[in-house]
């Protein structure tokens, strides 16, 4: 089922969701990654889990999903490939020992009546969840940090 909503005169495509593993750890492009969740072992919500969501295509998102009991040599292989790819990214704290990285330049519209992220694409806008509400609520509020510093220079 999908949802829609008259203001986006498209409906909302919800991401499918996919594994890491070895065989398509390759096939990951993080030039097209938009979000990425990193929250190691010891971390609050998502324990031991990598949560990204990476473009398909101009209008559709993929999320990649591990977790370090399923694989610990995958979670440890993107969690390198992540730190090697950092360039790429802005850093946000997602609290209680999360970490989120969104692509530079990346526009993502703050919702806070559905707590999700939007990625404006150039015929839709995709939905963009945190793993849990405490990230997304920690995510604004750094971004909102980093603003007003940036407003500041």
């Amino acid at each position: 089922m999908k949802l829609y909503r008259a203001t986006l005169k498209n409906p909302i495509v919800f991401p499918e969701s996919i594994i890491i593993t070895s065989e398509n750890l390759d096939s990951i492009d993080f030039d097209k990654m938009i979000y990425c969740e990193i929250s190691p072992q010891g971390a609050m919500g998502n324990e031991g889990g990598i949560l990204m969501y990476v473009l398909k295509d101009e209008n559709t998102l993929i999320t990649y999903e591990t977790n370090i009991e399923i694989d610990q040599q995958i979670f440890n292989a993107i969690s390198d490939l992540i730190s090697k790819n950092a360039n790429l990214f802005v850093n946000y704290n997602g609290g209680m020992g999360n970490y989120v990285y969104v692509k530079k330049n990346a526009q993502l519209e703050i919702d806070e009546k559905y707590n999700c992220f939007w990625y404006h694409s150039s015929k839709t806008k995709l939905r963009i969840d945190s793993s849990v509400n405490g990230v997304f609520l920690s995510v604004i509020a750094d971004m909102t940090r980093q603003d007003s510093k940036q407003d500041n220079h």
